[in-house]
């Protein structure tokens, strides 16, 4: 497998579509943990896009580390309780932080060697709004949402979803932190983080906007002082052409 290596000040971000037609393939890198999981998903649907992304991990990983995929140390202890179903590590001596999410049919993987990174791919929704902007947007952020046009107000909340989940999964907080609590730039702005309950200056995340294609939305951000970080966006068919034939997953 080809994988152009990450630079200094780099973040790639990994995107596929869930493989049915590629499964066995695709699951004979997973380790024992990850196989005990797979039948833990009662949707077909849900438990491809696990193992896609289980794969497409290990993969990236793997061609920057220099080892097989499934010899890629991976440890997903929860922060919370221990059990094995947290935030995926790297346990390498080099440093590699990495980060995953999947939604509808696009499954994304953010590596970089600069900082802790988190990423968030989500499908715009369709559902009504008022529930949703009650629970995860601050008061201004819900005033400054009402003021675009109604039909843009669903794509500009997941921008704002996205770029608060990004944060606590690069912080490794996770939804432990309310999402209205972390105050995020206007959907038409520039990503970054305003305000939030931790101690960690907000300037100390970079956030860049991802494009995973129509109907989505995406995030990463990176916990670094390193200046500027550059996102490279990238598809899985560079990693394994044979079970990624369709080398487009950024496309509609």
């Amino acid at each position: 497998m080809n994988a152009p290596s990450l630079k200094a000040g780099e973040c790639h971000v990994w995107w596929a579509r869930p493989q049915d037609r590629r499964i066995e393939s695709l699951i004979g890198v997973l380790d024992a943990v990850e196989l005990t999981r797979v039948p833990t998903y009662r949707r077909d649907e849900d438990r491809l896009r696990f193992v896609t992304a289980c794969w497409l991990l290990r993969t990236a990983a793997g061609a920057q580390l220099g080892v097989a995929p499934e010899e890629v140390p991976v440890e997903r202890g929860c922060d919370g309780c221990g059990k094995p179903h947290g935030r995926p590590r790297i346990l390498s001596p080099d440093p590699l932080h990495v980060s995953v999410s999947h939604s509808g049919e696009r499954v994304a993987v953010a590596l970089t060697a600069t900082g802790p990174v988190g990423v968030d791919v989500e499908v715009v929704p369709d559902a009504p709004l008022r529930e949703l902007v009650r629970c995860a947007l601050s008061p201004a952020e819900s005033a400054a949402l009402e003021t675009l046009p109604e039909g843009e107000r669903h794509a500009g909340f997941a921008r704002l979803w996205t770029r608060k989940e990004a944060v606590l999964k690069a912080t490794g907080h996770g939804l432990r932190i309310a999402p209205n609590k972390v105050e995020v730039s206007e959907a038409t702005e520039h990503p970054e983080l305003i305000a939030w309950p931790l101690e960690i200056p907000p300037a100390a995340l970079q956030l860049r906007t991802l494009f995973p294609g129509d109907g989505y939305t995406g995030t990463v951000a990176i916990i670094t002082d390193h200046l500027p970080i550059t996102v490279v966006e990238r598809n899985a068919a560079e990693l394994a052409p044979a079970d990624f034939p369709a080398a487009a997953p950024l496309a509609a």
